[in-house]
């Protein structure tokens, strides 16, 4: 088999299959752009697949059958016009032309039989150039104007009907040159096969090849457009919807109307575009059918309006209108409706990229009401929470006032009551028995005891007023300091103090006194028949002072760590370990109003270690 024999037999298979795929897609949707882009695919193909069922049967084509075919073949730049004005309006000189030249192609058809002559011919030929070369000019001025799959699609028409010119031009030359037709006619064959190639993939591509192009086209719209709107507003959401439909199906008619929840009905945008629908009532009509069952679709002209839906379509000098609704998992929120002067040529295609800018915005405007609602409700909780907070410092201040001036009034008379007691005590000892006299020593023990609870409280209350005084403060000396203060106590159990090189801090000294005495006090306080041996120490660690207060002493059980550092919580027995369970609180809260934290590990038996840390700078 030759070549030329191979790629025409190519070629008729390729006619014949994707005519036969356009005619299928057409009686399956049964639309007026289906229908006529099936007929440019027959016009090029019917030849063709006349001659392939005839050859089937061994039958010879009849005059009348070639005809048709022929008539098929010279109705293409006609049909293909019908094409271009489904998206854009052609002039009407070129509309005449192409009437004119197909009226006269098929009258040549009739009265002259083949080979027609070389004039009638060149003429045919000259009428393909001219009407394809418009229609190669609006598919790529389309396709410049469009974006998505639009513009694939435009490419495709744009390179099919420039293929076709070609074959054409050629066959002009095989007209003025016969002898160059052998080495012409594989390149020919080529040039046909990819024509129809091209025509079928710019108007009947497959499923999975829109596909694609749809999914490039929502990559670009998320990755380019909708992280930049994350810092905005829902308004800025929608513009960039609207430009996005705009680059997408060619248009500057496209609005959108948000359910408004409260009033029950679809309200417009507030943008100036909208002023030309002010006038017609976005609730009836075709708007309420579509807001019924909110799913995409596509109104036709005025086929199936009336009233109002009639005067919006003429209004907008709209061909075509796209019903979009905008959709959360709440139900629908919103319309997009975007008006088409002279219709769609690819409308599934443009219908569901509609579909996914509007998925992708719905989802969009749900995350701004979820974070607008948060904020309502952080902005709510923390006015709950600076109220609380507000009370419960007045709270605060008030126990601390109270505490204070209780426990200064409270002095006085626990003075007076002691000093009575004793007063009696010495008096009238003669006049006292035994059990009055240890009546009276109960009694002064009791105020004794009340009265370390008052000191203490006051210590407590006072830590807040007084932490805030802060100045160099050379711990190495508050240490010495409290050794001083304790070296009664120090002498007695015979204590001994160890300790490191310690800092200079950024601290109040009085209330790091109170702090190391406290923590001293208690490791000599809480031990057995063992000589205290305490040691202290301060190592820098992550720009804060780590110090420790280490023992020999009884140790804390685990389950009481934590318990010990709330006030008037004690462990022991009085009669076993004397104290008022103040002092760990006041330790504290020293420790945490300088900033810092305090903590205890401890074993029974074994030691006690409290650690604290003061930031290197407060």
């Amino acid at each position: 088999m030759l070549v030329t024999d191979f790629l025409a037999q190519l070629t008729r298979v390729f006619f014949i299959v994707l005519s036969a795929l356009t005619i299928v897609d057409f009686l399956r949707n049964r639309d007026r752009i289906r229908r006529d882009i099936a007929l440019v695919f027959l016009s090029l193909g019917g030849s063709t697949i006349i001659s392939f069922f005839l050859s089937i049967f061994g039958l010879k084509a009849p005059p009348l059958l070639t005809l048709i075919g022929q008539i098929g073949v010279v109705s293409q730049p006609f049909l293909l016009l019908r094409l271009v004005a489904y998206f854009r309006a052609v002039p009407r000189p070129i509309k005449w032309i192409a009437m004119l030249g197909w009226i006269i192609s098929i009258l040549a058809l009739i009265f002259f039989r083949p080979p027609l002559p070389t004039a009638v011919t060149m003429t045919l030929i000259l009428y393909f150039i001219v009407i394809n070369g418009y229609a190669v000019w609006a598919f790529i001025r389309g396709a410049f104007s469009s974006t998505g799959v639009a513009r694939h699609r435009l490419r495709f028409a744009a390179t099919g009907s420039t293929l076709l010119i070609m074959v054409f031009v050629i066959a002009g030359i095989r007209l003025a040159i016969p002898t160059m037709w052998p080495d012409i006619s594989p390149f020919v064959q080529v040039t046909t096969m990819l024509t129809i190639v091209t025509y079928y993939l710019g108007f009947a591509p497959p499923r999975w090849l829109r596909q694609g192009w749809q999914f490039a086209e929502l990559r670009n719209y998320l990755l380019k457009d909708l992280p930049t709107l994350q810092s905005q507003s829902p308004s800025s959401v929608l513009a960039r919807l609207r430009q996005a439909v705009m680059r997408a199906v060619g248009t500057d008619k496209v609005f959108v109307a948000i359910w408004d929840r409260e009033g029950e009905k679809l309200v417009l945008e507030n943008i100036p575009e909208s002023a030309a629908l002010l006038d017609f009532n976005l609730n009836e009509g075709i708007f309420k059918q579509v807001w019924r069952q909110p799913e995409p679709i596509v109104v036709y002209n005025t086929a199936g309006l009336s009233g109002d839906d009639i005067r919006l379509m003429k209004t907008l000098k709209a061909e075509m209108l796209f019903f979009v609704p905008f959709a959360t998992s709440e139900g629908a929120i919103g319309l997009l409706l975007v008006f088409l002067e002279f219709g769609s040529l690819f409308v599934d295609d443009d219908l569901n990229l509609l579909t996914i800018f509007a998925q992708q915005t719905a989802m969009l405007l749900e995350n701004f009401r979820i974070l607008e609602e948060q904020q309502l409700y952080a902005q709510d909780l923390e006015r709950t929470v600076q109220a609380r907070t507000e009370a419960l410092r007045r709270s605060n201040d008030e126990l601390r006032q109270f505490a204070y001036v209780a426990s200064h009034d409270l002095q006085e008379p626990l003075r007076m009551i002691v000093s009575y007691l004793q007063l009696i005590e010495t008096r009238y000892v003669s006049q006292l028995d035994k059990d009055a006299r240890e009546f009276i020593e109960f009694a002064v023990d009791g105020a004794k005891r009340m009265k370390n609870l008052i000191e203490g409280l006051l210590a407590y209350s006072r830590v807040e007023t007084q932490i805030q005084n802060f100045t160099q403060v050379d711990s190495q000396k508050v240490v010495d300091e409290v050794e001083k203060l304790l070296s009664v106590a120090i002498a007695e159990t015979g204590t001994t103090i160890t300790h490191d090189a310690l800092p200079k801090i950024k601290a109040n000294e009085a209330m790091m006194t109170q702090l190391f005495q406290n923590l001293i006090s208690n490791a000599m306080k809480y031990q057995k028949d063992n000589k205290p041996q305490i040691h202290i120490g301060a190592t820098l660690k992550d720009k804060e002072w780590l110090f420790s207060v280490q023992d020999n002493g009884i140790g804390i059980d685990a389950k009481d760590l934590e318990r010990i550092f709330v006030i008037f919580q004690r462990l022991h027995a009085r009669n076993e370990y004397p104290g008022t369970g103040i002092g760990l609180a006041v330790c504290k809260k020293v420790v945490e109003h300088h900033g810092g934290h305090i903590w205890v590990e401890s074993k029974m038996g074994e030691g006690t270690t409290f650690f604290f840390t003061i930031p290197q700078a407060v």
